[in-house]
């Protein structure tokens, strides 16, 4: 009776270890472009960016949003490098973490810098516009 208690107990242990959550599966509200984003005051929302791997600006890139009525704010920037250490090349995930500050409708825009200090022509090509609803 003793040993099957004893393997009850660690089957269980087993079935409640968690599993490590990634960005790409985690709760977030994935924001689009394409249409009004319709989301609710308690969601977090992400835009899915990246730069290159070991090129001249892979560490000088940085992001920015502007929202003049102050509906979303930008909370954190999540960096993903998925690639092997090994491999010249490829895409570093740079994940922008937003949060709802007020219900109300908006169009804000994220902006994406190359170089430092950030520039004007830096803004103009990384420059992109967001529709978003936030309803409680």
């Amino acid at each position: 009776m003793q040993k099957l208690f004893i393997l009850i107990a660690i089957l269980a242990a087993s079935c409640n270890q968690k599993k490590k959550e990634t960005l790409s599966e985690s709760k977030y509200v994935s924001l689009r472009t394409d249409t009004v984003n319709v989301v609710k005051l308690s969601d977090t929302l992400v835009i899915y960016e990246g730069t290159c791997r070991g090129c001249a600006y892979e560490n000088s890139t940085s992001f920015s949003i502007s929202d003049s009525s102050g509906t979303v704010e930008l909370y954190h920037i999540a960096t993903e490098d998925n690639n092997p250490r090994d491999m010249d090349g490829g895409n570093i995930s740079k994940n922008l973490i937003l949060i709802p500050k007020k219900t109300g409708s908006a169009t804000f825009t994220m902006y994406k810098f190359f170089d430092k200090p950030e520039n004007a022509e830096d803004s103009a090509k990384g420059a992109t516009a967001y529709s978003i609803l936030v309803n409680n």
